[in-house]
Formats: structure tokens, C-alpha cells, sequence
């Protein structure tokens, strides 16, 4: 069976996403987390990550805190298995992960253009959990739930690229770019997920004078009206009182129809939340 060894001590995203990936990529694995022996550094059958002092994709050792040059070791494990393009290409957090990892809080703060402090706020209890519950781990054995739901992550991590690339591909050829007034919205009629790969469309395209989008809603029977990147050009509360609208939030951010309206009536309807061109 195979084994990886993360280091011991305070667990981080690097280590733990490392070994999610490799319990998945590995099929059945046991997780060590310990100082690595020069006998687990030359087994090719034992995955070093994040320690160990060596990089050595050949013998599978993942560490980069002896080479400044080298990103974090979770890109290390995603370059070998061929992952990294599609990480970087559909995960916005991807390439900032690395960033927080090898050069820290305060640089990847200044690098995103925000203060530290935001970085500390964003951070989530469920994320603080888990890696507190990895820390606590000696020695995992693969059929333990929290190896299972480890490897089941890994599992979810490989399906999302191919799913975001796939449906990127499909909006391409399915998604209407439609004038609302001076400004634009965008369409897609999938059903199933229809926001997903929706952020990758939109860069692909960086045409500023969208803001909206127009898909099925996930909750009931019609369609969503979204205001993007929180536009005030756009402004839901403005039809709230129209009879095919079932909700608009307090904030006027987002709207849903009672029904699928036929596109030119959403479209219509939609124009109607643009403020008029001043």
C-alpha cells in the first residue's frame, strides 16, 4: 500500500489538499504525519509532501521550503499528476493559494490590492475545522471517515476541472448576449448548475458592458436576473411590482420571474432594472 508523509504539527491547505489529492489519485494510501526518513525520501512507493527538504518528482518528494523559487507543494503534486493547467485555468483561489503559502499573508494581500486584515476576515470556521481536525492526525488508515471524506474532496477537486472546462465549452456555443438598454445582459438556458463556469465566460470575454446574466433559477420554476459585480446601473427593486416577478432582494441585487418567460419578455423585463443613460 502506498504511504504519504506531511509534516507534523499546525496543518495548512498545502498539506491537506496535497494529500486529498494523492488519497485519490493513489486509489488506497495511508497518511503519515511525521518527519520523513531518508528510507521514505527514497521509496518511490512513499509520498514525501511539504517536508522532507527535496524536490524530486521521480521519487515523488514534494517539498519547495529549500528553494524560494518553487511554488507550494500542493502545485508541485498537481504539476506531476497534470493537473496544475486546469487548477489555474477554473479555480480562482488556485494560484493565490500558493501565494499565501510560500510568500505569505501580507504579500499576497498587497499582490491582490486589499488590506491584510481582509484576508484574516474572509477566512472560514468550516476551513479552520478541518485543518484543525488534520492536525490532530498521526497516522490515517484509508477506510477511516476522515481518509474517506479526504479522498472524496481529491475525488471532487479532479471532477470540478472537468466539468468547468466541459461547460465552459458549452457556453460558448449556447449562451446569447442580449442589449438591455445601453448595456448588455448575458443568457444561458442550461438548467442543470447554470452558473457554473459562468466567472471563466465572463473573463474570456472582459466586455465591461455586461452586467447581468439571465439563467434558470435553481429555486422554483423561473428565471434569475443577476446584477454583476454589484453594477448600481442595475437596480432589481425597480420591477418588483411587475406581476411576473416572484422576489427581488432587499438590496436589489438579484430578481426571479414566476415562470420560464419567453427570452424576449425576460429581456424586456430586464431592461427595464437599467437606469436610463444620463
Amino acid at each position: 500500500m502506498y504511504r504519504i508523509i506531511a509534516h507534523p504539527g499546525t496543518a495548512h491547505r498545502d498539506d491537506f489538499l496535497s494529500a486529498c489529492i494523492l488519497l485519490e489519485h493513489l486509489g488506497r494510501a495511508e497518511v503519515l504525519r511525521r518527519e520523513p526518513t531518508q528510507e521514505d525520501l527514497d521509496d518511490p512507493n512513499t509520498y514525501v509532501v511539504d517536508v522532507g527538504m527535496e524536490y524530486d518528482p521521480e521519487k515523488h518528494n514534494f517539498d519547495h521550503h529549500h528553494n524560494p523559487g518553487l511554488p507550494c507543494a500542493f502545485h508541485l503534486v498537481m504539476k506531476h499528476l497534470g493537473y496544475h493547467d486546469d487548477a489555474m485555468q477554473v479555480f480562482g483561489w488556485y494560484c493565490h493559494m500558493s501565494m499565501m503559502d510560500t510568500r505569505g499573508p501580507y504579500k499576497t494581500a498587497e499582490h491582490l490590492g486589499v488590506e491584510t486584515s481582509v484576508l484574516f476576515a474572509s477566512s472560514s470556521p468550516i476551513d479552520g475545522y478541518i485543518l484543525s481536525r488534520f492536525s490532530r492526525v498521526k497516522q490515517l488508515q484509508p477506510d477511516e471517515i476522515f481518509a474517506v471524506f479526504m479522498k472524496d474532496l481529491g475525488r471532487e477537486m479532479i471532477a470540478m476541472m472537468k466539468l468547468k472546462k466541459e461547460r465552459l465549452v458549452h457556453l460558448k456555443e449556447e449562451a446569447r448576449i442580449v442589449p438591455v438598454r445601453h448595456l448588455k445582459a448575458l443568457i444561458s438556458t442550461i438548467a442543470d448548475n447554470p452558473k457554473l463556469s459562468m466567472e471563466l465566460f465572463l473573463r474570456e470575454l472582459g466586455d465591461e458592458k455586461i452586467v447581468m446574466s439571465i439563467t434558470p433559477s435553481v429555486r422554483g420554476p423561473g428565471w434569475e436576473l443577476l446584477r454583476l459585480e454589484d453594477n448600481v446601473v442595475v437596480d432589481f427593486r425597480t420591477i418588483k411590482e411587475h406581476p411576473e416577478i416572484r422576489f427581488v432582494h432587499a438590496s436589489g441585487f438579484v430578481a426571479k420571474t414566476r415562470t420560464l418567460l419567453p427570452l424576449n419578455d425576460v429581456i424586456e423585463l430586464a431592461s427595464q432594472a437599467v437606469a436610463v443613460a444620463g
